[in-house]
C-alpha cells in the first residue's frame, strides 16, 4: 500500500447515476427525516421541498460546469482551492470534512433501529441497546468491506441496493394509487403548496435544515469523477439526473403519504414511510427492506464521499499522507479504517452514555447546516470566477448568487431558529480557521 492515484475509467454512466440516487437515499431520507419536517412544516411540506429544489439544481449545474475542467476526487474544495484561493479551499476541505463526517452517524443508528423492527416482526431478536449497538456495527463493518473491496465492487453492490428500494417504493405506489379512495384521509389542497398560504412562518423556517439533508448526496458523481469514464463530461450530469428523479420520488411519495395518513402518524414519526405502508397494505414490512436497502447503501455511499474527500486532500497537503494511501484494490484503506473507527466510537457513545447523547444529538444535527454550507461556498466560488475578466459568464454569475444566497439564508434562518446550533458550530469551525490560516502542508 502507497500513496497512488485512484482506479480511473470504473463508473460507467448508468453507474454514476445509481451511486447518485442511491446516495441521497430516497426510502431513508423520507424514513429517517420526514416526521421531522412534517412537524414543521404541516401539509406545506411539500412546498418546502418544492422551495428548496430549485436552489440544489442549480447548485447541481455549478458541480457540472466545474467537472467539466476540474474533475477531482476532492470535488467542492478543490474548486475553491483552485479558483479562488488556497486559504479559502483549506476552510472549505473542513467544511467538507464537516459536512460528511456529521452525516454519518446519524445513518448508523436508524440503520441499526430499521433492521432491529424487520428481525422483530420475524421473533428473531428482541429490542435492546446492545442488540441495536451490534446491528449498527454490523451495517459498518459491511460498509467497510465493500468500499474496502474497491469502487466497481462498491457501485455493483449499490445497484442491487438501489433496485430493491425503488422496485418496492414502485409496488407501494401503485397499491396506494389503486386503493383510491379507499385509503383516503386527507383531502389535497393546493395550499398545500401555496406559498402565501403560509400559516406558521417560523415553524415553515425552522424545517428547512432538516430538507438540507434530504437534498443532498446526489453530489456523489464529483468526487467519483477520478474513477469514472469520460471524467471531464458525466459526473454534474449524472448527479442532476439522481436530483431530478429522487425530486420526483419525493413529491409522488409525499403526496400519498399527506392524503393516506392521519397527521399524528406522520408527525415526529420514527419511520412514517412504514406508517404510510401500514395503511395501504398488510405487508407494510415489506416497505422495511426498502428503507434498510436505502439506509445501509446511503451509510457506504456517504463513507465513499468522505473518504475521496480526504485522499484528494492528503495529495494536496492538507491531510496527512497515511490518508493517501491507495491499496491494490484502488482504495483509500486507511482513510476507511479511521472513518469505521470514529463512526464506531460515536454508535458507542451515543448508545451507552446517555449524559453525552444530547450533546451528540445537537452536535450531528449540524450535518445539515455544513451540506447547506459546502453547497454555499460553491456558490461563492462560482461567483468569484466566474466574475473575473477572463473567464466572465453572465448566466453562471446569476446562478452561482442565487446558490450563494439561497444557501447562506437557509443557514441563517436555521440558526435563528436554533440559537443553540450557533453556540456548537462556532467551536467546531474554529479548527477550519486555523487550517486555512497556518497553511502547513502535512504531506511528508
Amino acid at each position: 500500500m502507497e500513496f497512488g492515484s485512484l482506479r480511473e475509467n470504473v463508473h460507467k454512466f448508468n453507474d454514476l447515476i445509481a451511486l447518485s440516487v442511491s446516495s441521497v437515499a430516497p426510502a431513508f431520507s423520507i424514513a429517517a427525516s420526514y416526521g421531522v419536517i412534517f412537524y414543521y412544516l404541516r401539509f406545506q411540506s411539500l412546498l418546502g421541498i418544492i422551495i428548496a429544489m430549485p436552489f440544489f439544481l442549480l447548485a447541481a449545474l455549478i458541480f457540472k460546469k466545474f467537472n467539466r475542467s476540474i474533475p477531482n476526487a476532492g470535488a467542492s474544495y478543490v474548486w475553491g482551492k483552485n479558483l479562488v484561493s488556497d486559504r479559502y479551499g483549506r476552510f472549505q476541505s473542513w467544511i467538507v470534512s464537516l459536512a460528511y463526517f456529521f452525516s454519518i452517524p446519524p445513518i448508523v443508528i436508524p440503520a441499526g433501529e430499521y433492521t432491529m423492527d424487520l428481525l422483530k416482526l420475524f421473533g428473531l431478536v428482541t429490542e435492546s441497546t446492545v442488540n441495536l449497538f451490534l446491528i449498527g456495527s454490523f451495517w459498518i463493518l459491511i460498509s467497510f468491506l465493500f468500499l474496502a473491496l474497491g469502487a466497481r465492487p462498491t457501485s455493483r453492490a449499490t445497484e442491487i441496493f438501489i433496485i430493491t428500494e425503488i422496485t418496492v417504493i414502485l409496488i407501494f405506489l401503485v397499491l396506494a394509487i389503486k386503493g383510491f379512495p379507499e385509503h383516503y384521509i386527507n383531502k389535497f389542497s393546493f395550499s398545500w403548496v401555496d406559498p402565501l398560504k403560509i400559516k406558521r412562518p417560523y415553524m415553515f423556517i425552522a424545517g428547512f435544515l432538516a430538507i438540507a439533508t434530504i437534498m443532498d448526496g446526489w453530489e456523489i458523481d464529483s468526487y467519483a469523477s477520478e474513477e469514472s469514464m469520460n471524467k471531464n463530461r458525466y459526473p454534474g450530469t449524472t448527479g442532476i439526473i439522481g436530483l431530478i428523479f429522487v425530486f420526483i420520488i419525493y413529491i409522488i411519495t409525499m403526496t400519498l403519504m399527506e392524503m393516506e395518513t392521519p397527521a399524528g402518524m406522520l408527525s415526529l414519526s420514527d419511520d412514517p414511510l412504514f406508517a404510510w405502508a401500514s395503511y395501504i397494505s398488510d405487508d407494510s414490512w415489506i416497505m422495511l427492506i426498502a428503507v434498510i436497502s436505502s439506509t445501509a447503501s446511503s451509510l457506504w455511499l456517504t463513507t465513499y464521499i468522505l473518504s475521496r474527500a480526504w485522499y484528494s486532500m492528503a495529495r494536496d497537503g492538507i491531510m496527512f499522507r497515511p490518508f493517501g494511501y491507495i491499496d491494490k484494490r484502488g482504495s483509500p484503506l486507511i482513510s476507511l479504517i479511521i472513518i469505521a473507527l470514529l463512526t464506531e466510537i460515536v454508535n458507542a457513545v451515543m448508545l451507552f452514555i446517555p449524559s453525552i447523547e444530547n450533546f451528540f444529538a445537537e452536535l450531528l444535527s449540524l450535518s445539515g447546516a455544513f451540506l447547506l454550507a459546502e453547497f454555499c461556498m460553491d456558490g461563492f466560488t462560482g461567483l468569484y470566477f466566474f466574475s473575473g475578466k477572463n473567464n466572465h459568464n453572465k448566466f453562471y454569475i446569476l446562478i452561482s448568487a442565487i446558490v450563494f444566497s439561497g444557501m447562506l439564508l437557509m443557514i441563517i434562518l436555521g440558526f435563528y431558529t436554533n440559537i443553540n446550533l450557533v453556540y456548537i458550530a462556532i467551536p467546531v469551525i474554529i479548527p477550519g480557521i486555523i487550517i486555512a490560516i497556518k497553511n502547513v502542508n502535512l504531506r511528508n
